[in-house]
């Protein structure tokens, strides 16, 4: 998805009554937001909180038959300007990668299942000392402009999630440029679409080669990425993917032999 080409018909059901458009739970969300510029990452989590929303007033932004290409299922609730709205489907084994969110200042997400959600620090164009501060149904976490983080679902169950990303200037899109963290690459990758592993090249604005992980964080998402690719093949046939596949498996096996 590409966030810019929502923009028009977004802004324009600013000027209708949202009652109209959204259940009024999000509407009134929406309308607190249009009215709030200078937020910090604790005031929308709050905001967030006391919105209220339910994972029913979501689904009809659910997007559980997504590609298997697709890391998880995304769709744009609402673009503000200063702010985007996000919904997020999680089928069994969907994960991002991990990506920090362009030129976000605050921001929070709220999952409506138990998500797996790990942080990560890059230093000297390494990421290490992952994390864990997973979500329990209905818990909000706060985004702010320096967190590099991933999150997925390893349970049984499909759930939604609720993303919303703002700064304090109007920006055409919000989360545009977002880096993904490809340590089979040993990449970084520009996006302005899903943070997904394996970005198609149609969705790589550019690339900075030299990030590398360390054993935990690189074991951890080359498993990931096995994932991914695995499930992926079985949707369709790809010899790229399958290349891809094999070179993990390879090192992966290096990795083990290192242990």
């Amino acid at each position: 998805m590409v966030l810019t080409a929502y923009h028009k018909g977004q802004l324009q059901s600013c000027a209708d009554d949202l009652t109209t458009v959204y259940p009024a739970k999000i509407a009134a969300f929406i309308k607190k937001m249009l009215a709030e510029k200078y937020l910090t990452p604790h005031h929308i989590t709050e905001l967030v909180r006391e919105a209220a929303i339910s994972s029913e007033d979501l689904m009809p932004w659910a997007d559980f038959d997504h590609s298997a290409y697709d890391s998880y299922g995304r769709k744009l609730l609402f673009y503000g300007g200063h702010f985007e709205v996000m919904v997020m489907s999680w089928r069994p084994g969907d994960f991002s990668a991990i990506h920090d969110h362009g030129a976000t200042q605050w921001g929070a997400v709220q999952s409506f299942g138990a998500a797996k959600h790990y942080s990560y620090q890059l230093s000297h164009c390494q990421l290490h000392s992952p994390v864990a501060a997973h979500y329990s149904p209905g818990m909000v976490h706060p985004v702010d402009h320096d967190l590099i983080h991933q999150m997925g679902n390893d349970s049984q169950q499909p759930f939604l999630s609720l993303h919303v990303y703002g700064c304090c200037k109007t920006m055409p899109s919000i989360t545009g440029n977002a880096r993904v963290f490809d340590l089979l690459e040993g990449s970084i990758q520009y996006t302005d679409g899903g943070v997904f592993f394996c970005l198609p090249e149609d969705k790589i604005n550019k690339r900075l080669y030299g990030i590398k992980g360390d054993m935990a964080t690189t074991l951890m998402q080359h498993r990931l990425m096995g994932k991914r690719l695995r499930h992926a093949l079985k949707e369709v046939r790809s010899f790229t993917m399958t290349q891809k596949l094999k070179r993990l498996k390879t090192r992966l096996e290096i990795m083990k032999e290192r242990l």
